[in-house]
């Protein structure tokens, strides 16, 4: 089965936004998807996690899914929901979030209650979160407790900011090697579900 990758964007983006258009460029066509969440400039959690759970379909071992700021905390709120058992290849968080950012109250709702990364990390075979040093919008501490939580490698991109167009972020050489590795890693023989 071929793999397939979906990014889920953020706050107020699109899916022609940012460096979303480069990482569909990396890949053959067809690989990479980026569905529109509904009303991105005041986005609502049940319309977002309906969109993007109809968007991935069932996960498996050729599936990787890479969320950006809210899209990160929206992916974990559609897997947290997806009925078990189910395995994840990989899972890709850039500048994402678990807690409730004191900047920006109105994503409250994405938040609450608390996600429980654990049990999710234990379905996910691959797992890393991309943050930057310089990040306004999602604090690098915020960054940092989701890798802890999913037990996730973090890699810190000097100078990255919110990874957002108008900063000037077309793309994240940092994002492809990560992603390479993902695929080139070989699926499990045996699916095995840690408590």
């Amino acid at each position: 089965m071929a793999p397939r990758i979906i990014v889920a964007h953020g706050y107020n983006a699109a899916p022609h936004r940012h460096w979303f258009p480069w990482l569909v460029e990396q890949f053959d066509p067809g690989v990479v998807t980026v569905p529109a969440l509904p009303n991105s400039t005041a986005p609502e959690l049940e319309p977002w996690v309906d969109t993007l759970a109809a968007a991935i379909g069932g996960v498996d071992d050729e599936t990787i899914l890479i969320g950006h700021s809210l899209g990160a905390i929206t992916t974990l709120r559609v897997l947290e929901r997806m009925p078990r058992p189910w395995r994840l290849r990989g899972l890709i968080l850039v500048a994402g979030f678990v807690s409730s950012l004191p900047n920006l109250p109105k994503l409250d709702e994405f938040t609450a209650p608390p996600v429980d990364l654990a049990t999710l990390a234990a379905h996910i075979e691959h797992r890393s979160v991309i943050g930057s040093d310089n990040d306004t919008t999602v604090a690098p501490a915020f960054t940092a407790e989701l890798a802890r939580g999913l037990e996730a490698p973090l890699t810190i991109v000097s100078g990255g900011g919110h990874f957002v167009d108008r900063l000037g972020c077309h793309s994240i050489p940092e994002l492809l090697p990560v992603v390479n590795r993902m695929l080139e890693a070989s699926p499990p023989d045996t699916i095995e579900t840690r408590r």
